[in-house]
C-alpha cells in the first residue's frame, strides 16, 4: 500500500497484534467501518435559481473522507445531468459543506476527515434520523467589512495571521476555525453585566492581619454622588447590593440635596472605586473584594462613587463571516475503524498507524545555503533525532562530508522505532554540525551513542530545524519537505538565552532568502496513515493482556518493603532526578501512584513514549475518574505537568482540568507562566490556550495582561509568532468593541512614545549625561504629539484599572541612562479620583523587562505565601509590563526615593557611611511620632520581607541606587538584572559580600548597631524566620515556576544549575531548625559585613556608576 521506491514495502500488517485481538472485537470493526449513511445534498446549482430538483441522496461509505465525499457528489452531479457547465467549470474545491444543529450552521471543515467520525453522524444517529441533510455551498469571499476589521486586529497583533507564506500546512488557519467554537460557547455563556464590570474578588479567607483592622466586623465606606458624599458603616459581610441599600436608607430624606431623582432606587445604581474603572458588584461580600483589602492593608479610606453601570452593549462583538466549524474536527478513527487488516482492499482509503510496523526513515537529500557562516569547521554532518517532550526517543546521523554552500547526501536514515510506536507530539529534529575532523559513520546495527563514544573533537551546532512527525490532523507526514533552518545564536547574542525553548518549537524560519535550507524525504503511502484515538481501544481490547481496570492492578499492590523507596522518590523535588530503577518501580506500580496526586509528574516521567503499549497504558491509567479527581492535585503539579517534559495532550489536559478550578485571582498570578507554557504545546490548538482563552473572555482583567503578555512575546519571539498570534486573534474576537478601542489606545500611546524615545536616543548616543538641549527636545516632541492625534486617555498597561489622560510636559524628562528611558508624568483621567498625584510612567526601550516581572511576580506568589501564615511583610511589586521588543512601562512609585538619593542629599558621597542619615530622613518625613513608629514597623516588616526573598531568589547587584523607601517608611528593591546566585563582578572580583542587603544604616532605624540588639531588631529577626519557613513549605512551587521559566529567554535563567540556587537557598533536605539556625547565621553574616557594602555603596555614590557598568536610575 505504498507507491513507489523506496516506499513499496513500508506498510506490513502487525501479524502479532492481529493475533491478539478478539474476534468479536474484528467483526464488529468490520460492519462499523463500512457502515453506509444516507445523505442528501444540497446542491450549490439549487442557491442559482435553479429547481427544488437540485439535491441528490448518495449513500456514503463511513471510511470514505470529506474530500471522496465531495468528489463523489461532483461525479454524481456531473453524471444525473444537473447545470453540467457549473459542475465542469468548477472543482468540488470550490464548495463548501454545511449542515444545521441546533439552530446553528456547522462547516465540515477538514477534507482528509473520515466521514464517519464527523460529529453531525453522531447528531444524526442521537436524533434517529435515516438520512442526513448536507448544503454545498461556494465558497464564500471575505467581505470589505471583514478585510478592514481583521487588518484592524492585526494592527493590535502586531502580526498578520492571514500571512500563511512561511507554513507548510494549514494548522495556523486551522486552528483559528477550531478556536471559534469554544469562543462562541464563552461568549453565549457569559454574563454581559458581569463582564462589562469585572469586579475584582478573591474567595481567600481575609488573612488574620486584615481582621485585626475592623472595627467589630464593621468599616465606614464614604460614597461620592457628584460633588457631595456620604460616609456610612457597613458589615464586611455586606454585599454591594447590601451596601447600596444602606446607602439609600441612611440618606432618603437627603436626595434632593444629593442629587438623587425621586423616580430611581438602588437597584439602579453601581458602586465603582473612585479613581479607578473598578467597580464593586455582584453578591460576594466586601472582604471578598480585593480593593477593600488593599484599603484595610495600607490603612486608606474607602471612597466609592454611586453612578449608573456601565452599558453592556459596549461588548458587543464583531460576528465573524465564518461558519461554526464541526465539533469533531480534526478526530481521528479508532483503530478498528482505520485498520486495513481483514477488509476489502479496493475499499481502504486510509491507514492505521498501528499496522506500520516497519522502522521509521527518513532521507535527508542535501542543504544550500545562500552564503556560507564564518566557521573555521570544514566537515558538516546531520543530526536527526526524534523526540517527545524532552524524551529521546531515536537517534541517528549521516557521515561528514565538506562544509560547501550545497552539500549532499541522498541516504536514508533508519531509527531505531516502529512507525506503529511514534506517539503524538514526536517531532524530528535536524540538526546542522561542524567539526575540523571527519566524523566515522554509523556502521550497520551500531547505535548513535556507540558511533560518537569515540569522537576526538568537539563539534558545533550551528542550525536545527523540528518537524512534527505527526500533523495537527493525526496524519503522518508524507513526502519532500524543504524546511529552512534557525541558526544557532552565537552567546554572545541576546537571542541565545532563549535557545532552551525555541528548539523545541516546529515553525520554521521565516527569512527564507539568507537561511540555511535541508530537504527530506519521508516516505509516502497511497493513503493518508492516521493515527488512531485511543480512548475506544482501551475498552475493546487489551495490549498484553492487561485488563482496562482490575487484572494487572490486583497483580500489583506494592509490596511493604519496598513502599519506603516508593516514598523517598515521590518526596524529591522537581528538579531530583530519576534513575532507571526508579523508573521501573513506578512504571511497575503505577496503579498504586495513580493514588498519590503528588506522584504524577514523576510517574509520567518515566513512561517510554516511544512504546505504543506503554502510551495505551497511560491513556487507560488517565481515562479513570479517579485520575481526574483534581482535589488532590495542587497548582504546582498541575503547572509542572505543562512544562516542556509533558507533551502529551491527555496529561496536560488533566494539568489544565485542575486549572479549571482556579478563581481569577489565582489565574492572573501563574498568567505568566502559562502564557510561557503554550510554547510548549506540539499543537497550536491545545487544552491550554481554550482555557486561556475562555478565562480571558470571561474577565477583562485576565484578557488585558493576556492581550500584553501575547503582543510582547510576538515582538520578542519569531519562533512562536504564529502560535501567539492565532490565540491573541480569537480572544481579540470575542473581548468585545470596548475592549478594542482600549487596546487601540494603548498600542497608539506605546508606538508613539516608542518613536519619540528612539529619536532622544539618536540625540545622544554613548552618553550618560542629559543636556538641557535633549529635555527641551523631548518636550517639544511630546507636545507635537499630544497636538497630533495622541490618545486623549488609555488604560495604564501594567494597572487596567487607572486611566492615564494627558501628559504633563513640563514635568517630564530624560533620565541619565544609556537607554535613555523616559520618565513621563500624565494627569489622571477620572473626574472622580481624590488623588492630586500625576500617574508616573518610566517608558524604557532598549531593555527587555520580562526577567523583572517575573522576580515582581514572584514576590506576589511570595506575598500569597505569607499571607496564609497572616504574615504582612509590606513587599510593593510595583507595575512593570513589557509592551513588545525590549520596549515597556515601569511604575513611578508615589513619595519614594532611593537610599542614594537621601545619602546624597545630606553630606554628598560619605553619606553612604552615615548610619543615622536614614533614619534621621524618616522622623523628617512624619509628621507625629505614631507616624514614626508606625513608619519604623513598616520599615522593618517590608526589610525582612525583602531580605528573604532577595535571599531566596538569589537578587544579586544590590546598591543604594536600586534600593528605595517610600516616606511612610516601607522599602522596596528595584531592578533585578541579576537572580538565582548570577551576581555581577568587578575586576574579576564578586560584588556580593553579603547574602542580602542589611547595613549599619537599616540597623540604626531598628535601634541596633554593632552586636548590639533591640526589641525591634528581635523582632525584624522573627519576622525573617517566620517567612523563610513559610517559602520552604512551598519549595517544589518556586521551583517549578522558575523552572517553566528556564526554557523561556530569561538572560539569567538558562540551565538547572541556575534553578539549584533556590535548592541550596531553602536548605532542601534539612530539618526545620537547622534552616532556621541557617537563615539567623545569614543574618549575622550580613551585620558583620555591612562595613563592607557600605565601601561599595560609597564607591557607587563617588564614581556614579553602577558597579563598574553604567549609571541607571528608575
Amino acid at each position: 500500500y505504498t507507491t513507489g521506491q523506496p516506499c513499496s514495502a513500508v506498510v506490513m500488517l502487525n501479524t502479532e497484534s492481529r493475533r491478539r485481538r478478539r474476534k468479536k472485537a474484528i467483526t464488529s470493526s468490520c460492519s462499523n467501518s463500512m457502515d453506509q449513511i444516507t445523505v442528501e445534498f444540497v446542491l450549490p446549482t439549487a442557491a442559482r435559481g435553479g429547481s427544488g430538483s437540485d439535491t441528490l441522496q448518495l449513500d456514503v461509505a463511513g471510511n470514505w473522507t470529506v474530500e471522496q465525499v465531495k468528489a463523489q457528489v461532483w461525479m454524481k452531479a456531473v453524471t444525473s445531468n444537473l447545470c453540467p457547465d457549473f459542475y465542469q467549470r468548477f472543482s468540488p474545491d470550490h464548495c463548501i459543506l454545511l449542515y444545521q444543529k441546533k439552530g446553528n450552521v456547522c462547516e465540515i471543515y477538514d477534507k482528509h476527515q473520515v466521514f464517519q467520525t464527523l460529529d453531525c453522524i453522531r447528531y444524526w444517529r442521537a436524533l434517529k434520523k435515516d438520512v442526513g441533510r448536507i448544503q454545498l455551498v461556494p465558497r464564500p469571499q471575505p467581505s470589505q467589512e471583514s478585510v478592514e476589521y481583521q487588518r484592524y486586529l492585526n494592527y493590535l497583533i502586531g502580526y498578520d495571521v492571514t500571512d500563511v507564506s512561511n507554513v507548510h500546512d494549514d494548522e495556523l488557519e486551522f486552528t483559528r476555525r477550531k478556536l471559534l467554537t469554544p469562543r462562541r460557547i464563552e461568549l453565549s455563556e457569559r454574563d454581559p453585566k458581569l463582564y462589562s464590570m469585572d469586579p475584582w474578588v478573591t474567595c481567600k479567607p481575609l488573612p488574620e492581619h486584615l481582621l485585626s483592622k475592623i472595627n467589630n466586623g464593621h468599616i465606614l465606606v464614604v460614597i461620592h454622588i457628584g460633588t457631595a458624599s456620604q460616609t456610612i458603616k457597613v458589615s464586611i459581610d455586606d454585599t454591594p447590593t447590601l451596601v447600596l441599600v444602606s446607602f439609600f436608607a441612611k440618606t432618603s430624606n437627603k436626595r434632593a440635596l444629593l442629587g438623587i431623582p425621586d423616580n430611581v432606587c438602588e437597584t439602579d445604581f453601581v458602586l465603582r472605586v473612585c479613581g479607578r474603572e473598578e467597580y464593586l458588584y455582584g453578591e460576594k461580600p466586601l472582604e471578598n473584594f480585593n480593593w477593600i483589602r488593599q484599603c484595610l492593608k495600607n490603612g486608606e479610606e474607602i471612597h466609592l462613587v454611586l453612578e449608573m453601570p456601565p452599558d453592556p452593549d459596549l461588548d458587543l462583538v464583531q460576528k465573524e463571516d465564518w461558519a461554526q466549524v464541526d465539533d469533531c474536527t480534526g478526530v481521528a478513527g479508532t483503530h478498528e475503524q482505520l485498520t486495513i487488516d481483514e477488509k476489502d482492499h479496493e475499499r481502504v482509503f486510509t491507514i492505521s498507524m498501528w499496522d506500520c510496523n516497519r522502522k521509521f526513515r527518513v532521507k535527508v537529500l542535501g542543504i544550500d545555503i545562500p552564503s556560507l557562516p564564518k566557521v573555521p569547521e570544514f566537515i558538516v554532518y546531520i543530526e536527526a533525532s526524534i523526540f517527545h517532550g524532552q524524551q529521546l526517543l531515536a537517534q541517528e546521523r549521516t557521515t561528514s562530508k565538506t562544509f560547501s554552500e550545497e552539500v549532499l547526501w541522498n541516504c536514508w536514515l533508519e531509527f531505531n522505532i516502529k512507525i506503529k510506536d511514534l506517539p503524538k507530539g514526536a517531532r524530528l529534529n535536524l540538526q546542522v554540525i561542524c567539526g575540523k575532523q571527519p566524523q566515522i559513520p554509523n556502521s550497520k546495527g551500531s547505535s548513535y551513542q556507540e558511533s560518537t563514544a569515540g569522537r576526538k573533537t568537539k563539534s558545533r551546532l550551528l542550525y536545527y530545524v523540528n518537524l512534527l512527525l505527526i500533523d495537527h490532523r493525526s496524519l503522518l507526514r508524507q513526502g519532500e519537505f524543504i524546511l529552512h533552518m534557525w541558526k544557532m545564536p552565537e552567546k554572545s547574542e541576546e537571542s541565545s538565552s532563549s535557545i532552551n525553548a525555541d528548539k523545541l518549537t516546529s515553525a520554521t524560519n521565516p527569512d527564507k532568502a539568507s537561511s540555511m535550507a535541508i530537504a527530506i524525504l519521508l516516505d509516502k503511502y497511497c493513503y493518508p496513515v492516521v493515527l488512531p484515538k485511543s480512548r475506544d481501544v482501551g475498552r475493546d481490547w487489551a495490549v498484553g493482556g492487561e485488563d482496562a481496570e482490575g487484572g494487572e492492578r490486583g497483580q500489583r499492590e506494592m509490596p511493604n518493603h519496598l513502599k519506603k523507596q516508593f516514598e523517598a522518590i515521590v518526596g524529591t523535588d522537581p528538579l531530583h532526578p530519576l534513575s532507571p530503577e526508579d523508573k521501573e518501580l513506578l512504571w511497575h506500580f503505577r496503579h498504586e501512584c495513580m493514588r498519590v496526586p503528588r506522584a504524577y509528574p514523576k510517574l509520567l516521567g518515566s513512561v517510554r513514549w516511544g512504546k505504543q503499549e506503554d502510551v495505551l497504558a497511560t491513556h487507560r491509567l488517565l481515562e479513570r475518574s479517579s485520575a481526574w479527581d483534581t482535589s488532590g492535585l495542587d497548582v504546582g503539579l498541575a503547572m509542572q505537568l505543562l512544562d516542556c517534559h509533558y507533551s502529551d495532550a491527555q496529561v496536560r489536559s488533566m494539568a489544565v482540568r485542575k486549572l479549571e478550578t482556579l478563581e481569577d485571582d489565582d489565574v492572573l498570578r501563574y498568567l505568566l507562566q502559562l502564557v510561557q507554557a503554550v510554547k510548549f504545546e506540539p499543537y497550536h490548538d491545545s487544552a491550554l490556550v481554550r482555557f486561556l482563552l475562555k478565562r480571558a473572555l470571561r474577565s477583562k482583567r485576565i484578557g488585558h495582561f493576556l492581550f500584553w503578555f501575547l503582543r510582547s512575546e510576538i515582538a520578542q519571539s519569531k519562533h512562536y509568532q504564529q502560535r501567539y498570534a492565532v490565540l491573541l486573534e480569537a480572544y481579540l474576537r470575542g473581548c468585545g468593541e470596548n475592549m478594542l478601542q482600549d487596546f487601540r489606545k494603548q498600542v497608539d500611546m506605546t508606538e508613539a512614545l516608542q518613536k519619540v524615545t528612539r529619536e532622544i536616543k539618536t540625540m545622544s548616543a554613548d552618553k550618560y549625561d542629559v543636556t538641557p538641549q535633549v529635555v527641551f527636545q523631548l518636550r517639544q516632541k511630546l507636545e507635537n504629539l499630544q497636538s497630533s492625534g495622541l490618545p486623549e486617555s488609555f488604560r495604564v498597561p501594567y494597572d487596567p484599572g487607572l486611566r492615564a489622560g494627558a501628559l504633563l510636559i513640563e514635568q517630564c524628562k530624560v533620565m541619565a541612562s544609556k537607554k535613555k528611558p523616559l520618565w513621563l508624568q500624565f494627569k489622571r483621567a477620572d473626574s472622580t479620583t481624590l488623588s492630586k498625584d500625576p500617574i508616573g510612567i518610566i517608558f524604557k526601550d532598549g531593555d527587555d523587562l520580562r526577567q523583572d516581572m517575573l522576580i515582581l511576580q514572584i514576590l506576589l506568589i511570595m506575598e500569597s505565601i505569607w499571607e496564609t501564615e497572616s504574615l504582612d511583610l509590606c513587599l510593593l511589586p510595583y507595575g512593570c509590563i513589557s509592551t513588545g521588543n525590549k520596549i515597556g512601562m515601569i511604575e513611578i512609585v508615589k513619595d519614594a526615593t532611593t537610599i542614594a538619593n537621601i545619602q546624597q542629599s545630606v553630606v554628598g558621597s560619605t553619606g553612604a557611611f552615615k548610619d543615622e542619615i536614614l533614619y534621621q530622613w524618616l522622623r523628617d518625613k512624619c509628621v507625629s511620632e505614631d507616624k514614626f513608629q508606625q513608619a519604623v514597623e513598616r520599615f522593618l516588616y517590608s526589610c525582612g520581607g525583602y531580605c528573604v526573598a532577595t535571599y531566596v531568589l538569589g537578587i544579586g547587584d544590590r546598591h543604594n541606587d536600586n534600593i528605595m523607601i517610600t516616606e511612610s517608611g516601607n522599602l522596596f528593591h528595584i531592578d533585578f538584572g541579576h537572580i538565582l546566585g548570577n551576581y555581577k563582578s568587578f575586576m574579576g572580583i564578586s560584588k556580593e559580600w553579603v547574602p542580602f542587603v542589611l547595613t549599619p544604616d537599616f540597623l540604626y532605624v531598628m535601634g541596633t548597631s554593632g552586636k548590639k540588639s533591640s526589641p525591634h531588631f528581635q523582632k525584624f529577626q522573627d519576622v525573617c524566620v517566620k517567612a523563610y519557613l513559610a517559602l520552604r513549605h512551598h519549595t517544589n512551587l518556586l521551583i517549578i515556576l522558575f523552572s517553566m521559566m528556564l526554557m523561556t529567554g530569561m538572560p539569567q535563567l538558562t540551565s538547572k544549575e541556575d534553578i539549584e540556587y533556590i535548592r541550596e537557598a531553602l536548605t532542601v533536605g534539612r530539618s526545620e531548625d537547622e534552616a532556621q539556625r541557617h537563615l539567623l547565621d545569614q543574618i549575622e553574616i550580613c551585620r558583620e559585613k555591612g562595613w563592607m557594602v557600605q565601601i561599595n555603596w560609597f564607591v557607587h555614590l563617588v564614581l556614579g556608576i553602577k558597579q563598574g557598568v553604567e549609571k541607571r536610575s528608575t
